[in-house]
């Protein structure tokens, strides 16, 4: 939560202090959001971040859903009984290369500097090792750095 308060967070939901959707709906004044993002790749997750958009969002599903081979529900309510106009997004990087230069420029700018969210490095020969303490969320890990 301070990671992202530092990157510019005007509001941080903490989902132990009660169901993120009506926290988000509160904060909202019951509106909802203009977009949500689904990074977890959990039917949970996706659930809410559908769940707390307001007519005509957008949910862009950036989470993996590979580990978990049931089908993902679509809540019709949620989905506004298919006429709330709330659009899915998939895909990781929309834009390809352009969107890259334009990160990689707002990094060498020093107008965006991603290292707070590098928690842990790791040499190349431990790259399994990461990535299992990403899937397990061990030890507080945020983002790996793989060295070469």
């Amino acid at each position: 939560m301070e990671l992202s308060k530092r990157f510019g967070a005007d509001d941080v939901v903490d989902f132990t202090k009660g169901d993120p959707v009506e926290q988000i709906m509160d904060l909202t004044g019951g509106q909802g959001a203009d977009a949500s993002i689904e990074a977890l790749g959990f039917p949970q997750t996706f659930e809410a971040a559908l769940a707390c958009l307001k007519a005509g969002g957008t949910l862009s599903n950036i989470g993996y859903h590979g580990e978990n081979p049931a089908p993902l529900q679509l809540d019709l309510p949620a989905f506004g009984l298919g006429m709330g106009d709330k659009t899915i997004r998939t895909g990781l990087c929309p834009g390809g290369s352009d969107r890259m230069r334009r990160l990689f420029s707002l990094m060498t700018t020093g107008k965006v500097d991603p290292t707070p969210m590098t928690t842990h490095r790791f040499a190349f020969d431990d790259v399994e090792h990461a990535f299992e303490m990403m899937a397990t969320k061990q030890d507080g890990i945020v983002k790996p750095l793989i060295t070469y």
